[in-house]
């Protein structure tokens, strides 16, 4: 959607359209009948820093721009970002799960601004917690004896 068209040659979301996009990047997208989901580990370019997450994408995009953004542990690269480097495009969804990589970002943001960076991770991105509270949450609600027999456990 920020690239200049989404073409759908398989109609899988309108009837073989080609769209236009936001055009903040010099991209093109064509919708692949095959959807990729896969778990990425890839490094940002521009920091050094590692980044994980999953490439979600139903498409292939072609693109023009100059600024390459990662690259994944197979030596490929994914994303591309403007030429002053404001508007990034990538298949990596969860790349701002990395503590010391959403460190960076924030601060360049704030040097954009005027403001000095904290050049520390000031939270911790930890989703276990969560999930263990949840679980726990769930447990304490349910006859997990009867959930466990429901599914020949």
């Amino acid at each position: 959607m920020i690239g200049d068209a989404i073409t759908d040659p398989h109609c899988l979301e309108t009837d073989g359209k080609t769209i236009r996009g936001l055009g903040l990047l010099n991209v093109t997208t064509i919708l692949a009948a095959e959807k990729t989901l896969t778990r990425m580990t890839a490094t940002h370019l521009a920091s050094g820093l590692p980044v994980r997450g999953y490439e979600i994408h139903h498409g292939v995009s072609e693109c023009a721009e100059t600024g390459p953004l990662l690259k994944k542990e197979n030596g490929e690269i994914d994303g591309v970002q403007s030429a002053d480097g404001r508007v990034w495009g990538t298949y990596l969804h969860g790349i701002f799960d990395a503590d010391e990589f959403r460190r960076w970002f924030i601060d360049r943001l704030r040097t954009r601004r005027g403001l000095s960076p904290k050049s520390e991770v000031c939270a911790t991105y930890d989703l276990e917690p969560a999930l263990d509270r949840l679980a726990d949450a769930v447990r304490a609600s349910l006859d997990m004896k009867k959930v466990y027999r429901i599914i020949g456990l």
